[in-house]
């Protein structure tokens, strides 16, 4: 909080931004996970793996939705995980996410969600707004024609822990997010009978999503109905003409819908 609102951003290689909060958030999370934890594998964001057993694996983003920690807004804040291997897959052991602007901080652990220390209720499709969190460069891209509002809060983890809240019905994840982006929010989705659809891309129809082997492909996440309902109706549409990085969504929409 003290770099609110500046913390002296810079463009990093990749063209996101890197400030001096998140090397600082990244800091204080490596080291008390270090002190807990001596034994476990370690993935931030900034800093890259540190070495560690290979069945439990931490990943770490410090500061997630950094454009909208720059910008003064509101939804931005570290997001944290604990992976371990069962047999060949991997799990969420439990994760957090913060967001110290608001003051609201999620966690998952053992199947169960958490909201500011009450668990969360299972997701109520008839109580929830009808709301789609989309990422920030969906317009220049795609025809949304979703019938509720289309909102862009400024952070992948934000957009799915408000999702397991009950706040929108679902939240669009973009290509190219890492594996600390969604680790702790698809769990907290999961834990609040949500699900996560891959969406259609090369031909194929939308499938289950499997957040540590689809890494990378664009998902839509949120209460299981309107995911199931928005992926297969095909109801986000490339726009035509234009050459998408998130290409063949559908091929022909009919309506449509997170946050990079």
């Amino acid at each position: 909080m003290r770099h609110f609102g500046g913390g002296d951003p810079r463009r990093k290689a990749d063209g996101t931004w890197l400030t001096d909060a998140d090397l600082a958030a990244e800091a204080v999370l490596l080291e008390a996970i270090h002190r807990e934890w001596p034994e476990d594998t370690i993935l931030s964001e900034e800093r890259g793996a540190i070495a560690g057993h290979p069945d439990a694996r931490w990943v770490v983003d410090p500061l997630d939705g950094t454009s909208a920690f720059t910008e003064g807004l509101a939804h931005w804040g570290p997001a944290v995980a604990r992976l371990v291997r069962d047999g060949a897959s991997e799990r969420v052991d439990f994760g957090a996410i913060y967001l110290p602007r608001l003051g609201e901080h999620f966690h998952v652990e053992g199947g169960v969600g958490w909201f500011n220390g009450a668990v969360l209720p299972p997701l109520d499709a008839k109580a929830i707004p009808r709301v789609l969190y989309l990422p920030s460069a969906f317009h220049r891209h795609f025809n949304v024609a979703f019938a509720g509002k289309a909102r862009c809060l400024g952070g992948t983890a934000a957009h799915l822990a408000l999702v397991a809240r009950g706040s929108a019905l679902a939240a669009i994840v973009a290509p190219g997010w890492s594996i600390w982006d969604t680790a702790a929010g698809l769990a907290l989705i999961e834990a609040v009978g949500g699900r996560a659809l891959r969406l259609p891309h090369g031909g194929l129809g939308p499938a289950p999503l499997d957040p540590f082997r689809d890494t990378g492909a664009a998902f839509i996440a949120g209460e299981a109905t309107a995911v199931a309902e928005l992926a297969s109706l095909g109801r986000v549409a490339p726009r035509r003409g234009l050459e998408s990085p998130i290409s063949s969504f559908s091929e022909g929409a009919r309506h449509g819908r997170t946050g990079r």
